[in-house]
């Protein structure tokens, strides 16, 4: 991440320019307002005889400003200033502007003194700024440098800004006196001490599975562009952040008996994989310090005109004093973390991994469900602890049930360590038979790091009630040609609906045709011919993408030719005629159904009723107790039987298209007839 923003040969500069770009930030928001504000702005109003003060005269969400003049400094000497800056801004339509006149003071003596308002003309009308008053003790700073200054919100007290940040912080006095480089003092050693990162964990040794937190910081009392040049990597380790990193997390903390404004660049919780001591990657970061010499500081007395002669002479980057600029890239140390396995002795034969303090929930969406029915079994796990890497725990399912793969759901808060929360499985379930079900207690175990020993949390058996399959009437005639007479004379009707006069035109054809046929008959009859005539077909009319339904028992004797097969949802009816072809009955095609509710547009029964065939097919192939029927036990015994992986990749995708579908559905009919077609071959090799 970059985190550096540029900084002018000054340090005293950089300070009120820091100022001037958090200022345009208030002013974005008052500008909407509507309000004129003009105020009077010091660093802290309680400092050292040898710290510096900050003073800014702001105008904010005028329209037109003349004339900003600032007080006598009774007391203090300019080190730097005047910097004006100004600018402008538009909020719906309405122009606005704002200004600001900044100054770093050095007090002369110590006491009590009064920062009197500046002036301007503002909008046309005289205004003056707030008073301040501020004390001056002999000596450096204390905490009395922390305490706000009034008038309003301290540009000063929002130092990290990304993409950058400029480490002044809310400790302007003692943190700011730590750029000045006094005669004699080594740069390097200076850094050192005031410039470093610390990556720092909540507890070096663990278990496998329970989390630790790794927090990388930054501390600082100095003048620098700061820049991440490498980020930790953490292998081993599943890694959960706990705060957005391109946050603002600044603090200040005191160390080594002074007080460091620390920068948090990441925190984290870590989860580790795997037992053995594992190192956490270092973390660098490039810097470029900035110093200011103390024997090239500007001492401005002014006295008269003086301070008029510099408001006319506005600062130059030229005049801000000597100034040194140091490369330095600084890192954290190794730490090493010592990751214990999770102990073999009374590990229970349920347990998943878990690692926390857990408890279960179970319930079923409802008691009572038709045999052939889906019910629908609903597991809650909560607590705190590794949730997102747990797994469904098993379920000892009854011999006469179809099981499914569960789906997984969490809701988990991982900005605390341990994480807490919960991660829901919804089971769904087939009964095949009616009768009373008790679906068996669920035993979840985990790993209790606190007490070190294994735990196991139970649900209780739930009573399932299972009512005889309401049963499906169906037709006698084969089904592809009950379907295909269903669709035919819907078609009809639609046909006779809107083409009522072209069925007339038809008839009167036909009855016209009919009519000289017999005439014909008659006359060759009454000639004496002999020979069989074939009577002409009569004309009917042609139903625009209608399946041709034939009935095999008038049909003619001989094969009766057509241009194109009838295709029926990835079966054809080959071109020898309907006689040749026989349809597949309801125990011959296990996708009987499928196909009906193809036809009806029912996708949800569809994808279920195909879900339905292929795990039946598998069972009765595998021969596996319901408890190990799943998809990856599945997969792989029909891989130790010599499947292909085009195939079991196939089934696969069967599986998973008809678990997607089963929630969400979605009518595809492309998606649909593809997906038939790979049932039907997959279904072909389970038979």
């Amino acid at each position: 991440m970059d985190i550096g923003r540029p900084i002018k040969s000054s340090v005293i500069a950089t300070i009120l320019r820091l100022s001037f770009i958090t200022l345009i930030t208030i002013l974005s928001g008052l500008c909407a307002i509507g309000q004129v504000k003009f105020s009077t702005m010091v660093s802290s109003q309680e400092i050292g005889k040898t710290d510096y003060l900050q003073v800014e005269f702001v105008v904010e969400n005028a329209r037109q400003i003349e004339d900003l003049t600032p007080p006598e400094f009774a007391g203090f000497r300019i080190v730097q200033g005047p910097i004006q800056s100004s600018g402008m801004s538009i909020v719906n339509g309405n122009m606005s502007q704002y200004k600001a006149l900044s100054f770093v003071l050095e007090p002369i003596k110590t006491g009590k003194f009064t920062i009197d308002g500046a002036v301007a003309a503002v909008d046309g009308k005289h205004m003056r700024s707030n008073p301040v008053t501020v004390t001056v003790h002999p000596g450096g700073s204390g905490a009395a440098n922390a305490h706000p200054a009034p008038g309003g919100s301290s540009p000063f007290g929002n130092p990290f800004m990304q993409p950058s940040w400029d480490p002044f912080g809310p400790e302007p006095g003692e943190v700011e006196r730590d750029y000045v480089l006094k005669p004699g003092e080594n740069v390097k050693e200076k850094i050192r001490k005031n410039l470093f990162v610390k990556c720092q964990v909540s507890k070096n040794s663990c278990y496998v599975g329970e989390p630790i937190v790794a927090t990388y910081k930054l501390y600082t009392r100095l003048s620098s562009e700061s820049r991440v040049t490498k980020r930790p990597s953490l292998n081993g380790f599943s890694v959960y952040d706990m705060i957005d990193p391109s946050s603002d997390a600044v603090s200040v903390e005191h160390l080594n008996g002074k007080d460091y404004t620390v920068h948090t660049i990441r925190k984290t919780q870590l989860i580790p994989l795997q037992a053995g001591s594992i190192d956490l990657d270092q973390l660098e970061v490039e810097n470029t310090v900035h110093f200011v010499k103390a024997s090239g500081r500007q001492e401005v007395r002014h006295n008269g005109n003086n301070l008029r002669d510099l408001l006319d002479q506005m600062a130059d980057e030229n005049d801000l004093g000597p100034a040194i600029d140091e490369n330095v890239t600084i890192d954290t140390k190794p730490v090493t973390i010592t990751v214990k396995p999770l102990p073999e002795e009374n590990k229970p034969a349920t347990f998943g991994g878990a690692v926390g303090n857990f408890s279960v929930e179970a319930s079923l969406a409802s008691n009572t469900v038709g045999a052939q029915d889906e019910a629908t079994l609903h597991l809650v796990v909560k607590g705190k602890g590794n949730l997102p890497v747990i797994a469904a725990p098993p379920i000892s399912w009854p011999a006469s049930v179809d099981a499914f793969d569960p789906t997984a759901k969490e809701d988990v808060n991982k900005t605390v360590a341990p994480m807490t929360g919960s991660k829901s499985f919804d089971y769904v379930f087939v009964p095949k038979t009616a009768g009373h079900y008790t679906i068996p207690a669920v035993n979840f175990s985990y790993f209790d790091p606190a007490s070190q020993t294994y735990k196991t949390a139970g649900t209780k058996p739930l009573d399932l009630q299972v009512s005889p399959a309401v049963r499906k009437e169906r037709s006698h005639a084969p089904a592809d040609v009950t379907r295909n007479e269903a669709t035919a004379s819907g078609g009809i009707v639609n046909f006779l609906q809107l083409h009522l006069e072209w069925v007339f035109a038809a008839l009167l054809v036909a009855g016209v045709t009919i009519y000289f046929w017999r005439q014909n008959s008659r006359l060759r009859k009454s000639n004496g011919e002999r020979k069989v005539q074939a009577p002409a077909p009569a004309v009917q009319p042609i139903l625009p993408q209608q399946p041709v339904v034939i009935d095999p028992s008038n049909a003619p004797q001989q094969p009766m030719m057509t241009s194109t097969p009838h295709t029926v949802v990835g079966r054809a009816i080959p071109e020898t005629g309907a006689a040749s072809y026989v349809p597949q009955t309801p125990a011959a095609d296990p996708l009987l159904e499928a196909r009906r509710y193809f036809d009806a547009r029912d996708s949800k029964a569809f994808y279920r009723e195909i879900n339905r065939a292929i795990w039946k097919a598998m069972s009765r192939k595998l021969d596996l107790p319901a408890s190990e029927l799943n998809k990856q036990n599945s997969i792989h015994h029909l891989r130790l039987r010599g499947w292909d992986e085009t195939s079991l990749l196939s089934l696969e995708n069967i599986l998973n298209e008809c678990e997607m579908n089963l929630y969400t559905p979605a009518y595809d009919r492309f998606n649909m007839e593809q997906l038939l077609w790979q049932s039907e071959r997959i279904l072909d090799r389970l038979a």
